[in-house]
């Protein structure tokens, strides 16, 4: 709303010139210089809230992957919008105190907000974020995480698949035979030789949260939705896309109603 009068700013006034030639009173309704000069930085203030709240709002794909990318984002534009504030001069925008002290009440609500992101639901949001193919461990590479916070995760993520999802994976001894193959003695220990034995597939699902952590990370570049970036690598990592499957189901739009990254706790 704010934004359309900005834009309507001119074609309002005519419009109420119009009407306070007929009832002078309406005057009173039209917006000084300052005014709209105040209406021009709270649009700036607040679009990025707006620009999040839409895109949550709006797209099909997994959201709770980014929870912490938005706070992240939100905290140091309103850090960089304070900033902006305090360097103006009070003589001549006497009621700039007034956007600093809405950045300080803005900062504290969402300090709020993101504090609900700790405690048992903290490793949620750990391991949505890192099951994200493009950024993985590297969502706590920023100085504000530190390499203590990137153990931690890491750490969790694989204890959280192995205790629940290790023994989920399907591997190609589980599905079912085709009807067109011959069951013969050569052609059982030909499809055994050509198969990597039952050693190393144990082997290669223990350690498939490993190495999927340690794998590059994979769309950073594009704009490939998270979910379609874990249909392509299902096959490699087939246990560790059951863990994505559940925990990316997760709205994000729920998640920031009732949520924020250690960084502010």
């Amino acid at each position: 709303m704010v934004l359309r009068a900005m834009r309507l700013r001119f074609p309002l006034r005519n419009w109420l010139d119009e009407q306070v030639s007929v009832e002078p009173g309406l005057e009173r309704l039209a917006l000084s210089n300052m005014d709209w000069k105040k209406l021009k930085y709270l649009i700036i203030l607040l679009r990025p809230f707006a620009e999040y709240t839409s895109l949550i709002g709006n797209t099909r794909d997994a959201t709770i992957n980014h929870t912490w990318n938005v706070y992240n984002a939100l905290f140091d534009h309103l850090d960089m919008m304070r900033d902006q504030f305090c360097h103006k001069s009070v003589e001549r925008t006497p009621w700039i105190s007034e956007f600093i002290k809405a950045v300080d009440t803005g900062s504290a609500k969402l300090k709020e907000y993101y504090s609900k992101t700790g405690g048992l639901m903290e490793t949620l949001y750990a391991l949505a974020a890192m099951l994200d193919p493009s950024q993985k461990l590297g969502i706590f590479g920023s100085p504000e995480w530190g390499r203590s916070w990137s153990k931690k995760y890491q750490k969790e993520f694989i204890n959280y698949w192995s205790a629940n999802y290790e023994n989920l994976a399907v591997t190609m001894d589980d599905q079912p035979r085709s009807s067109t193959v011959p069951r013969t003695l050569n052609g059982i220990f030909r499809q055994h030789r050509q198969s990597i034995g039952p050693n190393r597939v144990s082997s290669a699902v223990m350690n498939e949260a490993e190495n999927y952590l340690r794998a590059p990370v994979i769309g950073e570049d594009s704009e490939i939705p998270v979910l379609q970036l874990w249909k392509r690598i299902e096959p490699s990592y087939p246990s560790l896309a059951l863990m994505a499957r559940d925990i990316l189901a997760v709205p994000g739009m729920l998640v920031f109603i009732s949520v924020t990254p250690k960084r502010y706790s």
